[in-house]
């Protein structure tokens, strides 16, 4: 069953006991003393084969979007709900998990609130706003696309031209035509 759900949600949910903590040595830690957050994905719409995959994101040293913290964030919030290992790990009660709509719907209301258009926003935005971020900080596009388990190249192109990416272009001209 490729398209397949478990309590109304697909089988690619990220589910709460697929959230493994870590130290740099790869050793399962306490969350607390956890310096990397790994997730075992299941499956996903891109992947015909249901293969299992992990990925393993480390602290990021910022105080607010950090992985560690984030997933962190995610058990305090499954303690809360009684949620359990086999549930997707974003829920709010049994079989009851957070959708992609609602996700939309909040980001949008965010949106809204700082006063930015609010259609402009989705949760496509992320995806756009990630790779775009990860290229424009010269991450290698390998890297990208596996993270994110695309099939084809079409991550490139989402990423809009920003000041950041832009930057040293002129002097990466001008060496090429002097040489």
């Amino acid at each position: 069953m490729l398209g397949g759900n478990f309590f109304g949600h697909h089988r690619y949910a990220l589910r709460l006991g697929d959230i493994v903590f870590r130290n740099e040595a790869g050793q399962h830690v306490s969350p607390r003393q956890a310096e990397v957050v790994g997730i075992r994905l299941s499956g996903a719409k891109n992947n015909q084969f249901g293969r299992e995959d992990l990925r393993f994101h480390s602290r990021s040293g910022d105080k607010v979007l950090c992985p560690v913290k984030a997933a962190r964030w995610i058990l305090r919030g499954a303690r809360a709900f009684a949620t359990q290992p086999d549930q997707p790990a974003l829920s709010t009660g049994f079989g009851s998990g957070i959708t992609a709509e609602e996700v939309a719907d909040t980001l949008k209301q965010a949106a809204s609130a700082l006063g930015l258009e609010a259609r402009l926003y989705s949760t496509h935005s992320v995806l756009i706003g990630g790779a775009t971020e990860l290229m424009n900080s010269g991450a290698d596009r390998l890297v990208i696309k596996l993270m994110v388990r695309w099939l084809s190249n079409a991550f490139e192109g989402y990423p809009t031209l920003s000041a950041k990416g832009s930057r040293g272009l002129a002097r990466l001209m001008c060496k090429s035509t002097s040489s």
